[in-house]
């Protein structure tokens, strides 16, 4: 997903693919380099946490072990 919005170190984004806590992601900055990152915590639009983001196009708040910013895109880290 697009991140649209960090707020208090969690980011907004709307889910593209599935993916759970204490998965390697990357983090895709606008500039081209790529970082990799943990998901720490997943919590829906109402703050409840989740393992994991199974439905497409759900907005969910994300906390990453790495350093994101707005417009940065989220993906599966490719083994």
């Amino acid at each position: 997903g697009i991140i649209g919005e960090v707020r208090d170190g969690r980011c907004r984004i709307e889910q593209r693919n599935k993916f759970s806590v204490g998965e390697k992601i990357e983090i895709m900055k606008p500039d081209g380099n790529n970082i990799p990152a943990t998901v720490k915590e997943i919590t829906d639009e109402d703050g409840k946490a989740m393992e994991s983001a199974p439905h497409p196009k759900q907005v969910l708040f994300v906390e990453l072990d790495g350093e994101a910013d707005v417009y940065d895109i989220l993906r599966k880290k490719e083994e």
